[in-house]
């Protein structure tokens, strides 16, 4: 049996060893190769300016989204075909339609990396015309499809069947650092920011925590793309020596971040899209530092009463930062944080490893192949 990971980037910044993205794929398509030959096979990222221009044509029925899509038969002596991208538009259709005919009995899998994903884009004009080509055109691909990989507990997406798996990591990438006793309370988030990540309710509650008495030394860590909306709300706050926007991170700069953290913020708008349980990558990639959570949204391979996951309400109430510090206290108050962190780091490594995680598609294709 012979198959292919055809991971196609849009953003530079998911594309290269440093992106957390690229390095799920790789680590994906290892898991694989442990039950299946597979090839991995990685586009380039998509050149994209922004321009007026651009944005228009990218919302045209009929044009690219972002790259246009051609085949030319590279896949014809594949059995399987495992596929991550995002966006859809009339190319893409057609590219699948091409593989399809070419070699029929070849199976393609479609990773669906978020869903509902259109709800990741706030509603307004501009994207009405993009929404809408997507909602076309995903039905189409989908013709294409054997079945559909979903993080989110679908049973079907598009009327394609889904295999539901959680997110895995690649714990072998992290190496677990060794921190002193911590002496205020240091938290941290990694995440290409959006407004549904709800860091907002986060300095939103630490703003409060200080109106209203607390004492308390709370550093926030903001890693990641800096929106303006935030750093106005810590300029109108006074919070310059609470919260810090360091951009994006990677290597040694982001190793050393985590080091000297010991909270991660998963996600705290999950209401805004429909995201009711986190199956995200800071997830796992804040476990594998050994690092507490603090969520809305349940993370799915833990209970929802965990010593390692403090819940926020689902909904755009301010993070109550007494009881956030009161969760902290009580996990590293007299213990070795070394002893937690590994705690933390095993029991997520039981249930996220890399090859646990790609094992039912492994299991899928080995059933649905004649070979």
């Amino acid at each position: 049996m012979k198959g292919y990971y055809l991971f196609a980037p849009v953003e530079p910044e998911c594309a290269g060893p440093e992106s957390g993205v690229e390095c799920k794929v790789r680590a994906q398509h290892r898991a694989l190769q442990q039950y299946l030959d597979c090839e991995l096979v990685i586009l380039p990222a998509v050149e994209y300016t922004g321009s007026v221009k651009e944005k228009i044509v990218r919302r045209l029925p009929f044009t690219a989204a972002w790259r246009k899509w051609e085949y030319h038969g590279e896949f014809n002596d594949a059995d399987f075909l495992y596929i991550r991208q995002v966006y859809h538009d009339a190319s893409f259709a057609r590219y699948l339609r091409a593989i399809r005919r070419q070699n029929p009995k070849i199976k393609i899998i479609y990773e669906v990396p978020t869903y509902p994903y259109l709800t990741e884009q706030k509603t307004s004009a501009a994207n009405a015309a993009f929404r809408k080509k997507e909602a076309r055109w995903c039905l189409r691909a989908a013709k294409y499809l054997d079945c559909i990989v979903t993080f989110y507990r679908q049973d079907e997406i598009w009327g394609v069947p889904c295999i539901q798996l959680i997110n895995g990591f690649d714990f072998s990438r992290v190496e677990l650092p060794n921190r002193p006793a911590p002496h205020n309370v240091q938290i941290i988030s990694v995440a290409a920011t959006a407004f549904w990540h709800g860091y907002d309710r986060l300095i939103e509650g630490i703003h409060r925590y200080y109106e209203n008495g607390g004492t308390e030394e709370i550093t926030y860590h903001v890693v990641g793309n800096i929106l303006p909306e935030l750093q106005k709300m810590v300029q109108d706050y006074h919070l310059e020596k609470h919260v810090f926007f360091h951009g994006r991170q990677s290597g040694e700069a982001l190793k050393n971040l985590y080091a000297k953290c010991y909270l991660g913020v998963d996600v705290l708008g999950g209401h805004r899209k429909d995201y009711p349980v986190s199956s995200s990558l800071k997830s796992r990639e804040y476990c594998a530092y050994g690092i507490p959570l603090l969520t809305s949204s349940p993370v799915d391979f833990l209970p929802k009463d965990s010593p390692y996951q403090y819940l926020a309400p689902y909904d755009d109430s301010p993070v109550d930062m007494d009881a956030a510090v009161r969760f902290y206290h009580g996990l590293y108050d007299g213990k070795d944080c070394n002893k937690v962190a590994s705690e933390i780091r095993a029991y997520a490594e039981a249930c996220c490893d890399m090859k646990t995680t790609m094992k039912p598609v492994a299991d899928w294709l080995m059933d649905s192949i004649d070979v």
